[in-house]
C-alpha cells in the first residue's frame, strides 16, 4: 500500500444532506435540527465510539470487542493518514464481502455515536435493553436512544452506512429507517421515557476521496401547530439511560458478567479492588480482562476472577464517575438524583486526551493514550457509599496478594504491573519502573 496508514490525524466528515419529516400530531413530539454540520475524530475517537456502540447485552464482549479492535486495525491500513477528509481506499474493496460489510457497519455506528455527542448529546443505550409500552405497528426498531443532560425527554437515532451505494438509493435508505423504524415509536412511552424526537443518521462512503453523512430527521413544529410544545404534565424520566450508558461502559471494561450484574445491581463494586491510573490530572478505572464466568461470592453476588497475569485494556472510566455509579447500584434504592451532578469533561481536557493518543467521551469513558503521559498505577478499593455494604479490605487485599505471590513464585511477573517481585536470598532485589503498559484491546 502506497500511502501511509491512519495514526494520528484528525479527519472530518461532512453532513451533506438534512432532511426533516412533519412527525404525527401530539404534543409530545418535539422535533430537533442538528447543530453541527462537521464530525471531527482523531483514530482513537473512532475507536473508542465503536466500542461503545457495540456494547449490547445480549453479545459475547470478548468476540465483540476482539471484532472491534479488528476493525480498528483494518481502518488503519485502508485510511489514508495525510487527507483531512475520512474515506476508505479503493484497496478496501479487495476485502472479502463480508468483512467489509461488517467494518462499514461498525464504522457507521461510530460516526452516528459521534454526530450525536458532537449535537449535545451524552448518554446512549441500545433500544432493545428497554419495554415499549404501548402499540407500534411494526417489528422494526432503532439502534439507540440518546439522553442529554438539559432534557427528560429523548432522541431515538437509526445508523446506517454504505460502502457501494450511489447517493440518491442511500438517502432513501436512510429516509425508510426514519420512517420505519424511528418514527413509529415517538411520543410512546418506553421504560420509564419518552421519545420526543429522533435521527436516521447514515455514513456514505462510496466515495474513495471522501465520506458524507446524510440525516433524516424530527422536523421542528411550527408555534401555530397542535403538535407543537411537550406537554408538561407528561413525565419522562431518562435517569435509566444514564445507568444503561454505565452499565454498557462497565461490559466493555470487564466483561458481560459484570455488565449483566451491574444492570441487574447485584455487583457490589465496594467489595473489589481495582486498577487505577493518573492521566490527565485525573484517576481513571482501567478495564481488565477477567475470565469470562466469574466466581459467586457470598449471596451469590458477582466477584472478580482475575486471569494469572492481569492484562490490562486501553478501556477506562473516570474515578468521580464511577463513584457516583457504584453508589447507585448499591443504594437500597435506586434514586434517579443519584446520578445527576456527574463530573464534565470540557473541551480543552477532550483536546489533551487527543494530543496524547486518547480520547475522553462526554459520559466519563474514555481510551487512554500513551503510556509515557501516565503514572500512579495502583490497586484501588473504593469505599463503599452506603456503610452497610462495607467488606473488609484485608479480605479484598488479601486474594488479590496472594494471586500476585503465585506469580511471584512461578517466576513471573505481572505484565504491566509497577511490582518489585521478591528475590531469592542470593539475588539481589529486581527493581522495576513505576510505570504502566497497557495492551489494546
Amino acid at each position: 500500500m502506497s500511502k501511509s496508514s491512519w495514526n494520528a490525524k484528525r479527519k472530518e466528515v461532512k453532513l451533506s444532506k438534512l432532511t426533516g419529516h412533519a412527525s404525527k400530531s401530539s404534543r409530545l413530539i418535539e422535533g430537533r435540527v442538528p447543530s453541527n454540520t462537521k464530525v471531527f475524530f482523531t483514530p482513537a475517537e473512532l475507536f473508542g465510539a465503536m466500542a461503545q456502540c457495540s456494547s449490547r447485552l445480549a453479545l459475547d464482549q470478548q468476540a465483540t470487542q476482539a471484532h472491534v479492535e479488528a476493525c480498528r486495525l483494518l481502518i488503519a491500513r485502508h485510511v489514508e493518514e495525510d487527507s483531512d477528509d475520512f474515506a476508505f481506499l479503493e484497496s478496501v474493496r479487495g476485502l472479502k464481502d463480508y468483512l467489509r460489510k461488517s467494518m462499514t457497519a461498525l464504522v457507521g455506528d461510530g460516526i452516528a455515536y459521534l454526530q450525536m455527542i458532537a449535537d449535545g448529546y451524552r448518554w446512549v443505550d441500545h433500544f432493545e435493553n428497554y419495554t415499549v409500552h404501548g402499540d407500534v405497528d411494526t417489528d422494526r426498531t432503532p439502534d439507540f436512544i440518546f439522553s442529554r443532560s438539559s432534557d427528560d425527554f429523548v432522541a431515538l437515532a437509526e445508523s446506517k452506512a454504505t460502502k457501494g451505494s450511489s447517493k440518491s438509493a442511500f438517502d432513501k435508505t436512510v429516509r425508510e429507517g426514519y420512517s420505519g423504524q424511528v418514527e413509529p415509536y415517538l411520543a410512546i412511552e418506553i421504560g420509564s421515557f419518552i421519545a420526543s424526537h429522533g435521527f436516521a443518521i447514515g455514513s456514505w462512503m462510496t466515495s474513495d476521496k471522501k465520506a458524507e453523512v446524510f440525516i433524516h430527521h424530527t422536523q421542528v413544529a411550527q408555534p401555530d401547530c397542535e403538535g407543537g410544545g411537550l406537554d408538561p404534565d407528561k413525565q419522562s424520566d431518562p435517569s435509566s439511560i444514564r445507568f444503561g450508558n454505565y452499565c454498557g461502559v462497565l461490559t466493555l471494561l470487564f466483561g458481560t458478567g459484570v455488565g449483566e450484574a451491574a444492570r441487574a445491581r447485584t455487583w457490589r463494586p465496594s467489595e473489589e479492588v481495582f486498577v487505577t491510573v493518573r492521566w490527565l490530572k485525573k484517576t481513571w478505572i482501567v478495564g481488565e480482562f477477567l475470565i469470562e464466568r466469574p466466581e459467586h461470592g457470598k449471596d451469590d453476588e458477582l466477584a472478580f476472577q482475575r486471569l494469572p497475569v492481569p492484562v490490562l485494556k486501553r478501556l477506562a472510566l473516570e474515578l468521580e464517575t464511577a463513584r457516583k455509579v457504584f453508589g447507585y447500584i448499591e443504594a437500597e434504592e435506586a434514586k434517579s438524583s443519584l446520578l445527576e451532578n456527574l463530573p464534565e469533561f470540557d473541551e480543552i481536557l477532550r483536546g489533551a486526551a487527543k494530543a496524547s493518543g486518547g480520547a475522553i467521551f462526554p459520559d466519563g469513558f474514555a481510551v487512554l493514550g500513551r503510556g509515557e503521559d501516565q503514572d500512579d498505577l495502583q490497586w484501588r478499593k473504593l469505599p463503599p457509599q452506603n456503610p452497610v455494604n462495607a467488606v473488609s479490605m484485608d479480605a479484598a487485599t488479601e486474594r488479590l496478594l496472594a494471586s500476585l505471590k503465585q506469580n511471584v513464585d512461578n517466576r513471573r511477573i505481572p505484565d504491566g504491573l509497577p511490582y518489585t517481585p521478591l528475590a531469592r536470598e542470593d539475588e539481589p532485589p529486581v527493581e522495576l519502573p513505576l510505570q504502566l503498559t497497557i495492551r489494546d484491546v
